[in-house]
């Protein structure tokens, strides 16, 4: 805990010496393909996501892209991990503009966005780029860089940081987490949630996509501490690696499924 405790104090010291913001700010809104986004889910699904603010121009490219870079060297070691983002200035370039953009420079692994309510003034000083590096279920910023204070080592030192406390974190609250089994994995159709309650107590269960979507799939009042099985029907969700989270006001477990369907 201690060691969690001072990688953050760190990061939030050097934050709050160029910006007051020391936490992301929540946005629910489509991407340039029409998908969803909450970022607090999808932080709160164990995901590193990393936002560029651009102007589709080569300058912009020229700082954008090491931090892109980064990210992509995070996808064999934690693939589905980290993300990239790449955000329109001031949501006025259409996709089709931003999409060539990512085209262009090599950045195609990327969710793209135009929209006003994902603004890099929640962030301190505008930047045409400017990467936030955003982690873990507390919502912090780990890198907060404007213009050509952005390299590929900066943000791969933000995102081993986030990576490191989110495997602090879930070894740290073990002690704290359900007696929880999830079978089959691979599931086709039913899955069945096997946990133990030690008083009375309101379970919910709910199920992540890796974009970090969720889905409440049950919401009990358990009146009965002992083992309890919950048989789950995912036969609507399509194939793929999810997250079934199940939790209390006091703990809480994820468990990784694949979905075979």
């Amino acid at each position: 805990m201690k060691k969690i405790l001072f990688t953050s104090l760190l990061y939030l010291i050097s934050i709050q010496y160029t910006y007051s913001q020391t936490y992301a700010t929540n946005f629910t809104e489509d991407d340039c393909n029409g998908v969803s986004h909450n970022l607090f889910n999808e932080l709160d699904a164990g995901n590193i996501i990393v936002i560029s603010w651009i102007m589709p121009c080569g300058p912009c490219a020229t700082y954008s892209y090491p931090a892109y870079d980064a990210v992509e060297s995070f996808a064999s070691s934690h693939p589905g991990k980290v993300h990239f983002y790449i955000a329109d200035d001031y949501a006025n370039t259409s996709c089709v503009i931003l999409n060539n953009f990512a085209t262009t420079y090599n950045m195609t692994n990327s969710t793209i966005f135009s929209n006003a309510n994902i603004t890099m003034s929640d962030y301190g000083v505008d930047g045409m780029p400017k990467v936030v590096v955003l982690g873990g279920a507390n919502h912090l910023i780990y890198l907060n860089k404007n213009d050509d204070k952005i390299n590929y080592s900066n943000v791969h030192t933000a995102i081993s940081a986030a990576i490191a406390d989110g495997v602090s974190l879930v070894n740290e609250n073990k002690k704290n987490a359900f007696e929880v089994t999830t079978f089959p994995n691979p599931v086709i159709n039913t899955l069945t949630v096997s946990y133990k309650t030690t008083k009375k107590e309101e379970i919910k269960i709910e199920i992540i996509d890796q974009l970090g979507k969720s889905t409440l799939l049950r919401n009990n009042q358990i009146n009965i501490p002992g083992y309890h099985n919950e048989k789950l029907n995912l036969a609507s969700f399509k194939n793929g690696i999810y997250f079934i989270k199940i939790s209390s006001d006091t703990q809480e477990q994820i468990n990784t499924v694949n979905i075979l369907n």
